[in-house]
């Protein structure tokens, strides 16, 4: 579930979940705290399909690849400056 497509959802697809994350970067977090919010916010309106801790880690390495987000010194993760 890499991209949405006919019988995929945004919100179902790792491209989906990494706008989630990206939303959520107001300040830098570690990968245990983004898998909590994701789990906590699954079933709402801002991310209707479950994740796993795998999709959650798969979508913080695109992002990290694409460059929209660095890690810090301190093991954290957090948005890069635009």
């Amino acid at each position: 579930m890499l991209l949405p497509d006919k019988h995929i959802r945004l919100a179902e697809s790792v491209l989906g979940l990494g706008a989630f994350i990206l939303e959520q970067l107001d300040h830098p977090k570690s990968l245990d705290s983004i898998h909590d919010l994701t789990l906590a916010a699954t079933g709402t309106k801002a991310l209707p399909a479950p994740h796993d801790i795998e999709s959650v880690t798969l979508s913080v390495v695109i992002l990290y690849s694409n460059g929209a987000i660095q890690h810090t010194s301190s093991g954290k993760i957090a948005r890069c400056a635009s």
